[in-house]
């Protein structure tokens, strides 16, 4: 019973890491304006963009990073405006999103931050401020 415990809680932490993961996914899904793939050379990336965190400018578009398979399969150079290392171990590969946000156009419906706003008082309810009449005869009372 203890163990079917511990693989029932070790199954809802990994559930939810690849809900988290899901989630921030999205966030990243979109149209990169302004970033030229260094591997197959398209601009703008469209998807996902892959921003390597060892090399001072280098981002790749998920078909090569998918090509790359994690340094065992075949970094291209198609833009050839810089030179890149082949050797897996110099490259460490990240999803990335301009934190600005100006050039990224998210894809996928709720992919940018949205926050819930509170909900809108309608005039026949009762007052936010608690008074007992309607909205519209107390604060909402326009004039």
């Amino acid at each position: 019973a203890k163990r079917r415990a511990e693989v029932a809680a070790q199954v809802a932490a990994a559930q939810a890491a690849q809900a988290k993961e899901a989630e921030q996914k999205t966030l990243f899904f979109g149209e990169h304006g302004g970033i030229t793939c260094d591997g197959c050379g398209v601009s703008p990336i469209v998807g996902y963009r892959y921003r390597c965190k060892s090399c001072p400018n280098h981002d790749v578009c998920e078909s090569c990073y998918d090509r790359w398979a994690g340094g065992t399969g075949v970094m291209e150079n198609g833009l050839k405006k810089q030179v890149l290392s082949s050797n897996a171990s110099d490259h460490s590969f990240a999803l990335h999103k301009e934190s600005g946000g100006k050039n990224f156009k998210p894809l996928v419906k709720g992919g940018g931050a949205t926050a819930k706003s509170a909900p809108k008082v309608k005039p026949n309810d009762s007052c936010t401020c608690n008074s007992g009449k309607k909205y519209k005869k107390c604060c909402g009372a326009g004039g």
